[in-house]
């Protein structure tokens, strides 16, 4: 992430440090792992350092899951001198988040330097950690390994213990860290309540408490204040941390006041207090507590990976490939490309594989979102982290660990947690106003009931002050922030892991807010709302050229659109038929493609043109159908014709007449002829006013882009390379997974299986997270506005006291976790599984 081009590492706010002239922006994407965060309302620091460091654009900062991303013009400044002037302006420690792209092996060694002057493969001491990177599609992990045991037999070289995400790292650190804060400060309290509620008084109690208190509020200030003086000097936030350190300081002071007055032998009235701090700061802990341990389960219930097997049985080589041949357990991480697994019944899945031997049947619920086990047998493929079921699978792996369906879906998911939904910016707005707002009341507060206490109740002004201050302690502290600074990215980051297990990924959610919204949804027709495998039905031919099918197969033969791909099978089965054994394509060069209309190559061998595509790109005059043709010419000399036909899927009719009972309009366009385009509309129930048929891509973005003007809000849903634009213009753009990965790249949410309900499951999911976030959002409101007002006196008959008042942050933010949580609780494919239809083998 630039880290070679480290320049010095001061703080690179300094104009004097940021050359403004190096020359043109040298954008890299950096992310950043946070630790040392406390609470919720953390963000708004560190959003507002971002925005003021002049080489740094297009800030994102995820709370819930400890990092920071954002762009760093690298002709300006560096990596280091950004980390230094985070933690020099917020107090918080910063490193960079390293995502290896290759194949890895991490070793514990005793000498790494054996390592080290060992070379290559291939052209319990103190154990250190080696990370080695490696080609996996030219050397194996277990190669690797064992090249490296066999170079030192005598060392005890072993794979390192698999670490935990960068996230779930920093959060289990941050947890432990809180924890043990809780119990220091717990074990220091406990003696002090028990002396102030038994009313066991005694000067040797009181120099106890003293000693113990300041003890406790020790930690207080070491907590709280560094970072809360950071932010405060160089973002100009008055944040929660100075907040908690000013009221905790506010009780401890006047406890220690009362306890020198009680020495000189003139004791205040009100006496001492050190309950109220040591309590205060024990509760708040026990709340930080509390959260980080909420964060971090939240991030290692949705991540994917957790479904990823430790260990895999390999079969030994020799014998025939069943249930008999030997096998050995190994780390999963050991597995490499041609190694054989067997898959036990009841079992996980280790990695993505082809059956070679045996059936079962595997439920696929983790990953799909079906409860209904499919089967599978011989020369079926099986996905990572799906459970076997009653019979034994032997598996051929098709994808190692780091690159198989858990590993992309993760990562898919991973990447689209920074971004945040606009609803986030009211949120950061509210949170950034929240501390200071909250201090004016406090001070408010204070000289309300030194007056009231003074002119009504005709106390002294000593014990009015005092009175005012126990009031002002529980109005600052009781109030939290955290809970709206959580609300968003909580339900955010579930909802994208519930999502992930219906096998829908959210690439950006900003779109989980916005398909809730949703007035049209456009389909694309080929391969979206039909199945996308054409068969010819009928072949014409015009001309006798012996090499005509040969020319037709080079030109389409490594063409994925679906026409060409039922062409090029047909051509094979005709060949086979004819009694020849294969079909040998004529080399083709300079094959465009014109999206949309067909493509086009000339022949290797007689350099003549050969188009294929549809008949009004070509200029043909051909009688339109309810099929889909493909039209050849040779050298502008139409040769031949292709009829096709291809079929609707089974759960399409109910998967629109459920958006249309929702209100929605649903629309259909095609680069296919009228013909197709209207037969398969009449069967699935869209009126032909809202088809269009001969679209270009160009053709698609603007028929979206119409509706768009005209005030709707479009979701479209499509496959192919020439949707891609389409996607990019959408509100929101689906991507059927089985489709190019151009289209995948231009989508904001990929369904990684081509079921059609899964676009009902994305509305239902988006309005369910919407919902939680307006309930989380309203319970903030509610539970500040009643705590501040019973905390500074509002109601006669109820008040929170001072000591508890540290009990705010659990209360506000727990409440706000278990909303979140719930969408873990709903099973949203329920009703739409008696609409399931498979394809049966999937890749």
């Amino acid at each position: 992430m630039g880290l070679e081009r480290e320049k010095d590492g001061g703080s690179a706010l300094n104009n004097s440090e940021i050359d403004l002239e190096c020359g043109p922006e040298i954008l890299e994407r950096v992310v950043l792992t946070v630790s040392g965060l406390k609470c919720g309302c953390c963000e708004t620091g560190i959003s507002k350092a971002l925005r003021q460091y002049p080489a740094v654009a297009n800030s994102q900062v995820n709370i819930v899951l400890a990092r920071v991303e954002f762009d760093l013009d690298v002709s300006r400044s560096s990596v280091p001198a950004v980390i230094s002037y985070l933690s020099k302006s917020t107090g918080y420690t910063y490193a960079v988040h390293e995502q290896p792209t290759g194949q890895i092996l991490d070793l514990l060694v005793a000498d790494p330097t054996d390592i080290h002057h060992a070379g290559r493969p291939y052209g319990f001491p103190s154990l250190k950690t080696v990370r080695i990177h490696y080609d996996a599609s030219r050397i194996g992990a277990r190669d690797v390994f064992e090249y490296y045991q066999h170079l030192a037999p005598n060392q005890d070289i072993r794979l390192a213990q698999a670490e935990p995400s960068g996230s779930s790292a920093v959060g289990l650190e941050e947890t432990k860290r809180a924890f043990s804060l809780f119990i220091v400060t717990l074990l220091m309290t406990i003696p002090v309540l028990v002396f102030a509620w038994s009313h066991t008084r005694g000067i040797i109690y009181d120099h106890l408490s003293l000693a113990l208190a300041t003890i406790v509020q020790a930690v207080a200030l070491e907590e709280f204040v560094p970072s809360g003086l950071r932010t405060l000097v160089h973002s100009h936030l008055f944040n929660m941390d100075l907040l908690i350190a000013l009221s905790t300081s506010m009780a401890y002071v006047f406890s220690v006041v009362s306890y020198a007055f009680l020495i000189a032998g003139r004791p205040l009235e009100i006496g001492s207090f050190f309950e109220t701090s040591t309590l205060l700061t024990v509760l708040i802990l026990l709340g930080r507590t509390i959260s980080e341990f909420s964060r971090l389960k939240a991030a290692r219930l949705v991540s994917v990976r957790s479904l990823q097997s430790n260990y895999a049985l390999i079969l030994e080589p020799g014998g025939p490939i069943g249930p008999t041949r030997e096998v050995r357990q190994i780390d999963a991480r050991l597995l490499q490309y041609c190694d054989i697994i067997n898959v036990p019944p009841h079992t996980r899945i280790v990695t993505d594989g082809k059956v070679l031997y045996g059936g079962s049947e595997v439920d696929e619920s983790m990953t799909t979102g079906e409860t209904v086990p499919v089967a599978k047998g011989l020369g079926q493929y099986v996905r990572a982290g799906t459970i076997n079921g009653t019979g034994q699978l032997i598996v051929a792996i098709t994808k190692l660990p780091h690159e198989n369906s858990i590993s992309t879906i993760a990562k898919m998911v991973e990447d689209a947690e920074f971004t945040k939904p606009k609803i986030q910016v009211l949120a950061d707005q509210v949170a950034e106003w929240f501390v200071p707002v909250i201090s004016i009341i406090g001070i408010v507060v204070f000289l309300l009931w030194m007056f009231i206490s003074h002119f009504h109740y005709h106390d002294d002004w000593q014990r009015s002050t005092m009175i005012a201050i126990t009031y002002t302690i529980a109005t600052l502290i009781v109030s939290c922030p955290c809970a709206i600074g959580l609300a968003v990215p909580m339900v955010v980051l579930i909802a994208g892991g519930v999502s992930a297990r219906y096998g829908i990924i959210f690439r950006d959610p900003q779109k989980l807010e916005v398909a809730r919204g949703i007035t049209d949804v456009v389909f694309d027709k080929t391969g979206t709302l039909t199945s996308g495998t054409l068969q010819v039905i009928e072949a014409t031919f015009h001309n006798d050229r012996s090499d005509l099918k040969a020319m037709i197969s080079g030109l389409l033969e490594n063409d994925k659109h679906p026409v060409a791909r039922g062409v090029v099978s047909w051509l094979r089965d005709e060949t086979w038929k004819d009694g020849h054994n294969r079909l040998y394509p004529v080399t083709m060069r300079d094959i465009k493609s014109a999206p949309g209309c067909g493509v086009m190559g000339v022949c290797e061998l007689n350099n003549l043109e050969i188009r294929a595509g549809n008949p009004e790109w070509l200029g043909l005059s051909v009688l339109d159908n309810h099929d889909t043709q493909l039209c050849i010419t040779i050298d502008g000399e139409h040769s031949a014709t292709f009829r096709l036909r291809d079929t609707v899927r089974p759960n399409a009719n109910s998967v629109i007449q459920r958006l249309l009972d929702r209100g929605l309009v649903v629309h259909m366009i095609s680069g296919d002829g009228e013909g197709a385009v209207n037969d398969i509309a009449h069967t699935i129930g869209i009126p032909k006013s809202h088809t269009r048929w001969r679209t270009k891509p160009g053709d698609k973005k603007d028929y979206i882009h119409d509706i768009q003007c005209k005030g709707g809000v479009v979701l479209f849903c499509g496959d192919g390379t020439n949707d891609s634009v389409a996607l990019k213009q959408a509100d929101v753009g689906v991507h059927i997974n089985q489709g190019s990965d151009v289209a995948k790249s231009a989508a904001d949410v990929i369904l990684m299986t081509a079921r059609l309900y899964d676009i009902l499951i994305l509305l239902d999911l988006s309005q369910a997270a919407y919902t939680r976030i307006m309930l989380n959002f309203g319970w903030s409101f509610i539970y500040n506005i009643l705590a501040v007002l019973m905390a500074a006196g509002a109601f006669v008959k109820f008040r929170i006291d001072p000591r508890w008042a540290g009990l705010g942050e659990l209360v506000s933010v727990v409440p706000v976790i278990i909303i979140a949580f719930q969408l873990r609780w709903i099973d949203f494919a329920q009703e739409y599984r008696g609409m399931e239809w498979r394809q049966g083998d999937e890749n």
